[in-house]
């Protein structure tokens, strides 16, 4: 989260100083001094840039600093309490949460000392420009929207004037289970019992691996959160007890959420900061929901089984087969479902798209992302943001400096891993390609009152 802080500063100095300067870049020139009013607008901007990145550097450092400081105290307690209670998998999360922020710093010192991150910066800065113009000819080329929509679409979006993005609210759901949960009250039997007790190693979904006692595989660890209704702590023997005995007076009732709001937290700034680079400004609005399914707790990675999971209560997502404007209003409501697992459990992310894209030959008939926490978050955190790109059309592409890199079928290297990675950016990012296939995909599928109206 402190690295979100230092990014709204870098954007209130692109929005208020850095965008102005480029609009007088742009303005007609003065033949009768060459041009030098566009020459001395350019030479303000550079100068405005590196001192947005100079502050953007003190402000990194500084949130280094504190993820160093934080880690360490986290680690070494991870640690303590790992060997005290034989948990070697906590041992080893405690070794990571000590190493990831020191090496992650040591990165980024390389970078500023070296020039790579004023160079990426500068870079980012003029992709960024380069993308305004890209999605005004779009905008200008559409022969589907009227002139008053057009001049709408571009004040909502900024070509113009103003700050040039294109703002979408997107819920993100953190899905919970209760212990008391029934959804046949005559039969008697709680749900996540009836779960746990399913003979299909298909559709079964074990409770102690719902709730973070076991896991599928010391790779596939995820973080759910488990709250007594009475304040403590939920143990295995409780868990037992309740399996046991579901309707004893004794046994102490609980919920299981997918993972804790800091958790989600932290993968939602993420999502904020990086969808930046595609021209997105989103604005993730939380939302605890209540899952009365199996299906919903352990979700099938398949196109069928992630369309029932969107379509079905509590998301109800219209299909576009019933209600096509019910789905292309969905397609202006985007939405980030977090669940507990999918199955099979090495994936992290599912999504659905509701329109043909450059990589998607198909429709899924819907829109929307579901994902699940894994650990580490250096590497996981990307999952919300890297499905709602699919959402968006975007592609797997090779390389894992990209957000949009796809471990199952693609490369984890390509000829930009090693410069972006300890060079420009130092972690995976979107290419400015796919910030125009982003908008390629919008401005074909989204309707133009989405486009002309600021959600915020």
């Amino acid at each position: 989260m402190s690295h979100q802080v230092c990014h709204d500063i870098s954007e209130w100095v692109e929005e208020n100083v850095s965008q102005p300067v480029q609009r007088c870049v742009e303005q007609d020139c003065n033949w009768w001094c060459l041009c030098c009013n566009k020459w001395f607008c350019f030479i303000v901007w550079v100068i405005v840039t590196v001192g947005n990145w100079v502050a953007h550097t003190v402000c990194e450092i500084v949130a280094d600093s504190w993820d160093v400081v934080v880690g360490v105290l986290s680690g070494l307690w991870d640690i303590v309490v790992g060997v005290l209670t034989w948990d070697w998998a906590r041992v080893w999360d405690g070794l990571v949460e000590l190493v990831v922020p020191a090496l992650k710093m040591a990165v980024d010192v390389f970078r500023f000392a070296s020039g790579g991150d004023l160079v990426g910066f500068f870079i980012d800065s003029i992709d960024a420009w380069r993308l305004r113009d890209y999605v005004r000819g779009l905008i200008e080329g559409n022969v589907a929207y009227t002139d008053d929509q057009r001049r709408r679409i571009k004040a909502a979006l900024g070509i113009d004037e103003g700050a040039f993005g294109f703002r979408l609210r997107v819920t993100a759901y953190r899905s919970f289970v209760r212990s008391d949960a029934r959804s046949d009250p005559e039969i008697g039997v709680p749900d996540l019992v009836t779960w746990n007790n399913d003979t299909n190693a298909d559709t079964k979904v074990d409770l102690k691996i719902l709730a973070g006692i076991h896991n599928t595989g010391f790779w596939q660890r995820g973080r759910p959160e488990v709250v007594a209704d009475d304040g403590g702590g939920i143990s295995e023997a409780d868990l037992d007890a309740y399996l046991g005995a579901p309707n004893s007076a004794n046994i102490r009732q609980f919920a299981i959420y997918c993972m804790s709001n800091s958790v989600l937290d932290d993968k939602l700034a993420t999502g904020v900061v990086k969808a930046e680079a595609l021209g997105l400004k989103l604005r993730f609005v939380k939302s605890d929901v209540q899952i009365r399914q199996a299906g919903q707790a352990r979700v099938t990675a398949s196109d069928a089984a992630t369309v029932a999971f969107l379509t079905a209560s509590p998301f109800s997502r219209a299909v576009e087969a019933n209600d096509p404007g019910g789905a292309q209003a969905d397609l202006c409501a985007p939405i980030a479902i977090g669940t507990f697992l999918l199955n099979p459990n090495t994936f992290r992310g599912f999504s659905a798209h509701l329109h043909p894209s450059a990589c998607f030959d198909d429709t899924n008939g819907t829109t929307g992302a579901v994902f699940r926490d894994n650990v580490p978050d250096v590497v996981w955190k990307y999952v919300p943001i890297h499905e709602l790109g699919h959402t968006f059309g975007l592609c797997h592409i090779d390389g894992i400096e990209h957000i949009m890199y796809g471990p199952k079928d693609k490369s984890w290297f390509d000829w930009s891993t090693i410069p972006q990675y300890f060079l420009t950016d130092g972690e995976p990012s979107f290419t400015y390609d796919e910030a125009k296939a982003t908008w390629d995909y919008v401005v074909a599928n989204f309707a133009a009152e989405c486009l002309a109206t600021r959600q915020f």
